[in-house]
């Protein structure tokens, strides 16, 4: 069964009024990969989520609550899909029956790389930038690929590696390369 995809099916975000495509959406209107192939996460992209949900979700106080699953957030600038988003409880909490993706900044956003058909550092500074704008403290950027995380706040953005301690909030931080256990 053949099944007609339109481009608008392949809109990853949209900021300042132009799209932002998955990356290879090209390669699925030409009909050389699936829909689902450039729109899932990889396995490594879903066991790193995994993985900080179960650590943070055990971790944080009851005063806030983790989002995953590209949750959609509006920002100054369009709207954006974030992997791993804690929200304040009390902010988020009269909003979460909602059909619609949420108008309340993630306090915390993480990242794990990016489904983006774009320049990765331009996508990466420009969805940074507007997530700092809408209100979000701090962006964590996990990339498998040279295991570098970049931890980014309005103040400054600082670069570790996969080995060091990532502070999250409240005096919570995580190791990635433990939380891992040697498992990538």
């Amino acid at each position: 069964m053949s099944i007609d995809i339109k481009k608008e099916n392949l809109i990853y975000e949209r900021v300042n009024g132009k799209v932002i495509y998955y990356k290879n959406y090209e390669l699925v209107l030409k009909g050389k990969k699936d829909l689902e192939e450039v729109m899932a996460s990889s396995l490594i992209q879903a066991f790193i989520v995994r993985i900080l949900y179960d650590y943070l979700s055990k971790c944080l106080s009851k005063n806030f609550v983790i989002l995953f699953n590209e949750i959609g957030v509006r920002t100054e600038m369009g709207f954006r899909a974030i992997d791993l988003a804690i929200f304040e409880y009390n902010k988020i909490n009269p909003h979460l029956g909602s059909y619609r993706i949420s108008s309340i900044a993630p306090k915390i956003a993480i990242e794990v790389d990016t489904k983006a058909e774009s320049n990765l550092i331009d996508y990466v500074f420009e969805k940074t930038l507007d997530l700092l704008k809408t209100g979000t403290e701090k962006i964590i950027w996990i990339f498998t690929k040279p295991k570098l995380i970049l931890i980014a706040k309005k103040e400054s953005w600082v670069i570790k590696n996969w080995n060091e301690d990532i502070d999250v909030i409240e005096n919570i931080s995580f190791n990635l390369e433990k939380l891992l256990g040697g498992k990538i």
